[in-house]
């Protein structure tokens, strides 16, 4: 009963984090400084009026007001309930799904007591938070094409500091003489290092390629903060799978909308943050010993994965720098 509650709470807060990752969403990029501030109440984007507490209840609000502004009856565009329930939906896999072998916070013993674990409670706030980054990055990123960096630094540090409790950045060393903190802090360094280095190198190479930025320094920021959460090893699995998505999703996209769209990177890279967060595991032992067991007959199976990722890479490259030339 406890582990339920704390399932559906957990989803219930998702949904209120959903809701000011809205605010940030639409604040945050504003070049006013005024209206980039976070605090104060909401306010109709139509007609300015002040809205009241209960038509901001997530969700529900949207659905009792008909997807209309009550002062004005504007409409209320559905990314807003959305992304609500995106987050609510995240967290809510987190509280059912932990990762990394933390368990929930409440739970009972044996004997029937109800416990609590602390260190599950932290590895939970620090995954929630890492996943609200990548909403919010996500949703700029697709509004604004940028990944400001009043949410990718500050995200950078939070990882490193969440990496020094035990276990939340997995163990770089593995070494039971090293103590837990220390390994899975440098274990997070690491993959700050990782994913921001190899990104920024890829940017390099790129741009040498194609004699034009191929990528923005904004996605080195956030590869640096996608690592500090997840570890070196997530990190790069997150890059490769982020440039598969983007080849694959960017191509259907310039097929329906032809070589003028746009494509910003930051989606791609958070969807492969989130499979690597809780499927990473399960992917890299897939790609590394099940298909390499499953094609065991054949001595070109690594070769072909190295051609797969490169081309994809290539690919992509190809299509942000088509975006780029239109926009």
């Amino acid at each position: 009963m406890p582990t339920a509650v704390f399932e559906v709470g957990a989803a219930l807060f998702g949904a209120c984090v959903g809701s000011f990752l809205n605010v940030v969403i639409h604040r945050l990029p504003q070049e006013d400084p005024a209206k980039r501030s976070l605090g104060g109440r909401s306010h109709c984007p139509h007609c300015g009026a002040q809205i009241r507490w209960f038509d901001n209840i997530p969700v529900l609000a949207w659905v009792l007001l008909r997807g209309r502004a009550r002062c004005c009856g504007g409409r209320i565009a559905f990314r807003y309930p959305m992304i609500e329930l995106l987050t609510a939906a995240l967290f809510y896999w987190l509280a059912c799904q932990p990762v990394r072998g933390f368990g929930a916070p409440f739970d009972f013993a044996a004997d029937g007591a109800l416990m609590f674990s602390g260190a599950s409670a932290a590895a939970f706030l620090a995954y929630a938070t890492f996943v609200s980054l990548l909403v919010a990055c996500t949703f700029i990123d697709l509004d604004h094409f940028i990944l400001p960096d009043r949410l990718t630094k500050p995200g950078m540090i939070l990882g490193v500091v969440a990496g020094a409790w035990p276990g939340v950045a997995g163990a770089l060393t593995g070494d039971p003489s090293v103590p837990p903190a220390v390994d899975t802090a440098l274990a997070s360094i690491a993959g700050l290092v990782a994913g921001g280095g190899v990104t920024w190198g890829i940017r390099i190479l790129g741009s040498w390629i194609f004699q034009r930025e191929a990528m923005g320094f904004g996605d080195v920021k956030f590869m640096g903060l996608i690592g500090a959460f997840v570890g070196w090893q997530n990190a790069l699995l997150t890059l490769f799978l982020g440039c598969v998505f983007g080849a694959l999703i960017g191509s259907v996209a310039m097929l329906r909308g032809g070589a003028g769209v746009k494509i910003p990177f930051g989606p791609y890279l958070a969807l492969g943050g989130v499979v690597a967060l809780f499927l990473g595991d399960r992917v890299r032992e897939f790609l590394f010993v099940t298909w390499p067991e499953w094609q065991r007959g054949s001595s070109s199976a690594p070769w072909v994965l190295l051609v797969v990722a490169l081309a994809a890479l290539v690919l992509l490259f190809v299509l942000l720098r088509r975006a780029r030339r239109a926009g």
